[in-house]
């Protein structure tokens, strides 16, 4: 197919916003998708295709629908981060109703693999992949080295793809250092072939990761992202990419110094006390954030967004009655000094408080009842996350005093007698520290799932839990790992499926008349 010598990038990532893959993401070249050999024509000649491609995988990240489950729960990453913190145990949901994330807090998202999120995110990722694929593929595969423009967008969609891949082996296959042979996920690194992958392990997926990042940072420097937008993947971004690989790892050495040199970049600073108060997280141009999007009138899901779930006063879900709570023991165990209690902190006309909701952390600055603007912005990568990753990696390698440097940097903007505390810290006191400071500073974000399967710890669920309250459970829960969803299974002849549900009984009508039938 010959393509027009100039395709308006707004078409394009219109186009690629509403992609709707088959239901086998095997499917070569589904037609709402440019192709990778149309695409590696047309670049030759036209710059601007890849960014257009780019662009277009980007808008995925926070479409509605980008699952294929077509519900009030699915509009791409902050979905994820929703519903593993839900998992996690540190967000609870306050009471049943609506059954938007009641899968992801019951548990039972993960045990099945017809449940909704499994395929959702599954799905999710894969077409982030795929969409990366694409570009990879324009620009010559995997070895090539492009420079220039299109340099630039095949490294964010190496690391796009990195990130991808991150996030489908944390969910669907047990932790790197738990069992790093274990077989995980399929990997496909081209477009190019419609032959279906077997399950590669976990350390295989984890090297495709590496491999990404570290080829894609190079690739990014010097690349300046257009003034006041946060949306690409500049070198930043992939250097915090490639430290969470790392940290997964157990390659702290690494994952400290990548982290140092983002804080040393001072590209993006910590969110002063003001900042964590006042900001209510909801635009762009927050310093501390690296990655995030600017969601506006024009580009907004509206009602079934982040905000519409978290934001007590965004007329959507958490408005109408379901909102997400902070666990109360982890409440109860931020001191008073902490100025992150006022997140989850309100009080009536008589000074009792009410439920620990998300009053101050996510919320509209308008701060009124039934506010229907839905385009705050969403981020997806702080700096504070740079500082955490330095303070835990050096502290598993006992560069104590390195760890405490990180630590105490966050703390100070947060809670300062907490911060005179941390120079006095032996190493597991620092650990416990750092892994409180992982729940409380990135609640809501996305990080809790991974943080507790990292620190190997359990929750207790609290009483006000409108899901699993009181129960126990801890980071080996298999329901904490999603199952494979069953149409990928079905789709791709690899797969060993054994489930007796794919083979047809003969009927009893015909055993009953044929007696040479044994049953």
């Amino acid at each position: 197919m010959k393509l027009n010598k100039y395709i308006p990038v707004a078409a394009l990532s219109l186009m690629l916003l509403n992609s709707g893959c088959s239901d086998s993401f095997l499917e070569k070249s589904p037609s709402d998708y440019i192709t990778s050999g149309d695409l590696e024509e047309v670049a030759k000649w036209n710059t601007n295709i890849l960014m257009g491609q780019a662009l277009g995988t980007y808008s995925t990240t926070f479409a509605m629908s980008t699952g294929d489950v077509e519900g009030h729960d699915d509009f791409g990453q902050k979905a994820v981060d929703i519903a593993t913190d839900l998992m996690s145990g540190d967000m609870v949901i306050m009471m049943k109703g609506y059954g938007w994330f009641e899968m992801a807090g019951d548990l039972t998202c993960s045990t099945r693999t017809a449940s909704q999120f499994s395929y959702q995110f599954w799905r999710y990722y894969y077409r982030l992949i795929k969409a990366a694929n694409e570009i990879i593929d324009a620009a010559g595969g995997d070895e090539a080295k492009p420079t220039g423009e299109n340099g630039v967008y095949f490294a964010q969609a190496k690391a796009l793809r990195a990130h991808s891949y991150f996030n489908l082996v944390n969910l669907y296959a047990r932790p790197y250092q738990e069992d790093k042979t274990a077989l995980a996920i399929p990997i496909y690194r081209t477009q190019l072939t419609s032959e279906a992958a077997k399950k590669s392990s976990v350390e295989e997926v984890y090297k495709l990761i590496v491999k990404d990042l570290t080829d894609a940072i190079p690739m990014l420097e010097g690349y300046e992202r257009p003034s006041g937008q946060k949306d690409q993947i500049n070198q930043a971004v992939a250097k915090g990419m490639l430290a969470y690989a790392y940290l997964m790892m157990g390659e702290n050495g690494e994952a400290a110094r990548l982290t140092q040199e983002v804080i040393d970049s001072k590209e993006f600073t910590l969110m002063n006390r003001t900042e964590v108060i006042n900001s209510g997280f909801s635009s762009v141009s927050i310093p501390g954030w690296m990655w995030a999007i600017d969601l506006t009138t024009s580009n907004s899901p509206a009602l079934p967004t982040f905000w519409g779930h978290m934001d007590l006063f965004t007329y959507s879900y958490a408005y109408a009655g379901g909102e997400k709570l902070i666990d109360t023991n982890l409440y109860n165990s931020i001191p008073d000094t902490d100025v992150r209690k006022k997140w989850f902190t309100e009080t009536d006309e008589k000074g009792e408080q009410y439920e620990l909701t998300n009053w101050w952390k996510f919320y509209n600055s308008k701060r009124i009842f039934g506010n229907r603007e839905w385009y705050d912005d969403e981020v997806y990568m702080r700096v504070a996350e740079m500082y955490l990753i330095n303070a835990e990696a050096n502290a598993r390698e006992n560069n104590l005093s390195d760890a405490k440097i990180s630590l105490k940097a966050l703390l100070d903007e947060r809670d300062t007698e907490a911060a005179a505390k941390v120079e006095q810290m032996g190493k597991e006191g620092l650990l416990d520290e750092i892994y409180f400071n992982w729940r409380l500073e990135l609640w809501a974000e996305g990080r809790g799932l991974l943080t507790m399967k990292r620190f190997q710890k359990s929750i207790t669920r609290c009483a006000e839990d409108a899901m699993l309250p009181g129960q126990t459970y801890d980071y080996k829960d298999e329901r904490l790992t999603f199952k494979i969803p069953e149409k990928e299974i079905i789709n791709n002849p690899t797969y060993d499926y054994k489930d007796e549900r794919l083979t047809f009984k003969i009927p009893e009508k015909e055993i009953i008349n044929n007696p040479n039938l044994d049953d």
